[in-house]
């Protein structure tokens, strides 16, 4: 009897595992497909588990293979997969992230609309693969209550009082690369062409280690960028979905992940450690870190929590390595594009010189107000609903992702006209508003109340490196130069960035 028993109970559970799985990957799919279908969305039919992946990657690895014209239009080589079907099917489709259909948004209300409604339209780290799921935690992977007490908690320390405390570490830091720089340059004025762009994302890694952690650019913190670097690049490269239990398969992108992660995991919790350490021998002098702040949080923990305390400890992990990554490749990357095109555009190269002149000249301390002062020089989102949810004219059905094509909108010409992927800063002269014609079409750090937290530091350290460049070298774009223009976490060139430098000051 109690075999009998025994054996129904565990056909019941494998039937009911076996229903779940081809419920994930074959009805719910194709029911999906009629709801969005049926409100004039267009997109490949669903194939069976891989859905759009396998054409979607092989396109990837096409397009990335070889470099493109300089003025070939960019979208088409860092997104392929979705840059055809807007083509094929129109700016009403979709695509398939696995089982999972995806709404490609590129209407400026509607990406408005789901930017603001963050608690409807939520981040999908419970349907990406497994190694994005570990990779990215904190404050961006937070919901509700949880992500606005911890943006209160930090917002402080993205304060104009903070950053303006920050100017000088960011231009110190400058200058450390530009002497690295002056000794490969000779003094006579003869140029010289050599890589700038593994340098740039030393300069904001250090610029972030010293003002938001307290601690120097040792090779021991460069190793950890570079850790978590080579960790974005396998979770991006993983496929976009997960399937029940594929991270305790020991292949080799995941015994890489794990010891990555393993290592990374150590790091952080020796830094904390160290740090509280050194706040009970009353070793630390100043304002409060950011780190000092994530570490606060352990101080509301009785230590004989020990579970609770483990997972305090696994949280602030999680925050550190997403400032670690945020806080470095962005930045980096913003200033190596503007230098780029301002190689290319050498009247606008001559024009910000001559204002960073004018405004700083040789100035051995830089204030943040003479930054302000600087204007020539001013310098791919992605959400799931969890209930059938409104959006516009449609109905999203629960579980649809929808993605907010921030580089699609950047170069419409519904909003910007027909020179849209021209080259006209001057464009901006009257305000962002008035370039667009009046819809909100420049998002490069999000927007809403989920807007990048660190975007105004960001373009405080662009605006302090491309000065000091500026007033150091003149420069032009190497003939060696391919443009590649890549998406890791963010888009950056893939062959590098050669330029002939020369001297302006000896």
């Amino acid at each position: 009897m109690w075999a009998t028993i025994l054996i129904t109970s565990v056909l019941v559970l494998v039937l009911h595992e076996v229903w779940t799985f081809v419920n994930w990957v074959w009805f719910r799919p194709r029911k999906m497909e009629k709801l969005l279908r049926k409100q004039g969305l267009k997109g490949n039919s669903y194939r069976f588990l891989f859905g759009d992946a396998r054409e979607s990657a092989k396109m990837y690895d096409e397009s990335y293979a070889k470099p493109i014209d300089l003025n070939e239009d960019h979208f088409n080589r860092v997104m392929p997969f979705i840059s055809k079907t807007l083509r094929t099917y129109g700016e009403m489709s979709f695509l398939w992230f696995g089982p999972r259909p995806c709404v490609l948004i590129t209407d400026d209300e509607l990406i408005k609309t789901v930017i603001n409604n963050h608690m409807v339209f939520k981040k999908p780290f419970k349907v990406s693969n497994p190694i994005a799921r570990r990779q990215i935690g904190g404050l961006v992977r937070y919901e509700g209550e949880e992500w606005s007490n911890s943006k209160k908690k930090l917002s402080p320390h993205f304060h104009l009082e903070k950053l303006k405390n920050m100017v000088p570490i960011m231009q110190k830091s400058g200058e450390r690369i530009l002497q690295q720089w002056n000794k490969l340059v000779p003094n006579d004025g003869s140029p010289t062409v050599f890589d700038i762009y593994p340098y740039l994302p030393d300069y904001s890694a250090t610029v972030l280690a010293n003002s938001l952690f307290g601690i120097p650019f040792t090779e021991s913190v460069k190793k950890t960028f570079h850790l978590i670097r080579e960790l974005t690049f396998i979770a991006l490269h993983a496929q976009p979905f997960s399937i029940k239990g594929e991270q305790y398969v020991p292949t080799k992108r995941y015994r890489r992940a794990n010891a990555i992660e393993k290592e990374l995991t150590e790091t952080f919790t020796n830094l904390m450690y160290e740090k509280l350490a050194q706040r009970e021998r009353g070793e630390v002098n100043g304002e409060p870190t950011l780190h000092d702040t994530l570490l606060d949080d352990l101080n509301e923990i009785d230590i004989k929590d020990k579970k609770t305390r483990a997972w305090v400890i696994g949280e602030i992990v999680y925050q550190c390595k997403l400032f670690f990554l945020a806080g470095h490749e962005t930045t980096a990357n913003l200033i190596g594009w503007t230098i780029l095109l301002l190689s290319r555009h050498q009247e606008w190269q001559t024009r910000a010189r001559e204002e960073a002149l004018q405004v700083i000249g040789d100035k051995e301390k830089i204030t943040d107000d003479e930054l302000e002062r600087l204007k020539v020089v001013t310098i791919e989102l992605t959400r799931v609903v969890e209930d059938d949810t409104p959006l516009g004219d449609l109905v999203l059905p629960k579980g649809t992702m929808v993605q907010l094509l921030g580089i699609h909108l950047h170069r419409n010409p519904k909003y910007w006209g027909d020179d849209a992927l021209e080259f006209k800063p001057e464009r901006f002269a009257e305000g962002v508003l008035k370039a667009a014609n009046g819809h909100s079409a420049f998002m490069p750090f999000g927007g809403g109340v989920r807007k990048c937290l660190g975007a105004t530091m960001a373009l405080r350290e662009a605006k302090m490196f491309v000065a000091l460049f500026l007033r150091s070298f003149s420069f032009d774009l190497s003939p060696t130069y391919k443009h590649g223009p890549i998406v890791q976490m963010n888009m950056q060139p893939q062959y590098g960035l050669p330029l002939i430098l020369r001297k302006l000051r000896v």
